[in-house]
């Protein structure tokens, strides 16, 4: 599912995570988890707020999961194995 929609006024709206107020990174199915705190909950609770109200400073609830850190990614396959960098 899409953490970026248009509304019915033609205006994108961006995912917000109802526990820690930050953007959310991934929505899985059939709940989501908040990666800052850990805990998870129904999609029906994510707020959808216009981009254009969203400061430029609202992060991610996490900050890992697009591979930048190998010790703490979330997402299972961002690295290479061992192996196959040696290649």
């Amino acid at each position: 599912m899409p953490t970026r929609r248009k509304n019915e006024k033609g205006e994108f709206e961006v995912a917000i995570c109802p526990l820690c107020k930050r953007r959310v990174e991934y929505i899985g199915a059939p709940m989501v988890r908040c990666y800052s705190t850990g805990r998870t909950y129904e999609q029906d609770r994510i707020v959808w707020v216009p981009e254009s109200k969203v400061s430029k400073e609202t992060g991610y609830d996490a900050e890992n999961i697009r591979g930048n850190d190998k010790e703490q990614d979330f997402l299972p396959n961002a690295h290479l194995e061992e192996d196959k960098k040696e290649k």
